[in-house]
């Protein structure tokens, strides 16, 4: 029972990377000066080194060859990849108070904000952001942004269970085939 419990948490962590994986590129696509901030590059990362993790991980469920101890550390080190996402893109989005609200100021601070204006140059000392006049498409991507950290902490949550579930079901000798000689 705990080995398909253990498999319908692995598939959703693969669900989860992916999604992280999506909104990631689909936010860094959307800058157009420089390069995209550090933390969407680092959410691409976490959406697909979490992606492989969950592929070794249930191999793991079918292959003995794969030490139960190397995907709990390689769990671990995915789970804490998603929880450094996570809290990376909310502090990166911290300065804008409602991704929805029409007011000058929430709609100023959504100009502003490095993940979402696409890129900035300065023009006679002021901001200049070519994409950040749209204020309906940085709503949207501030609301794709939200879900993107939403998902890597889901992630993260996903990859405790799975971590004590991976310990629980080696500890008892459930994970892997005995052979009786």
């Amino acid at each position: 029972m705990l080995k398909i419990a253990t498999f319908a948490v692995r598939g959703f962590l693969l669900l989860f990377g992916a999604v992280v994986l999506g909104i990631s590129i689909t936010v860094a696509k959307h800058q157009t000066i420089g390069s995209p901030p550090s933390e969407t590059s680092f959410g691409s990362f976490c959406g697909a080194f979490g992606i492989l993790i969950s592929l070794v991980g249930l191999a793991a469920l079918f292959i003995d060859k794969i030490p139960p101890v190397a995907t709990m550390a390689a769990d671990g080190l995915a789970t804490t990849f998603y929880l450094s996402g996570g809290i990376a893109l909310t502090l990166a989005l911290k300065a804008v108070p409602s991704c929805t609200n029409k007011d000058d100021y929430n709609v100023g601070q959504r100009y502003l904000n490095k993940i979402l204006n696409g890129g900035c140059q300065d023009v006679q000392g002021k901001p200049y952001c070519p994409n950040g006049f749209d204020d309906d498409q940085l709503s949207s991507l501030c609301q794709r942004v939200q879900a993107d950290y939403v998902f890597e902490y889901l992630a993260f949550i996903f990859g405790v269970a799975i971590i004590g579930m991976t310990f629980f079901l080696n500890r008892r000798g459930g994970g892997r085939s005995a052979a009786f000689v």
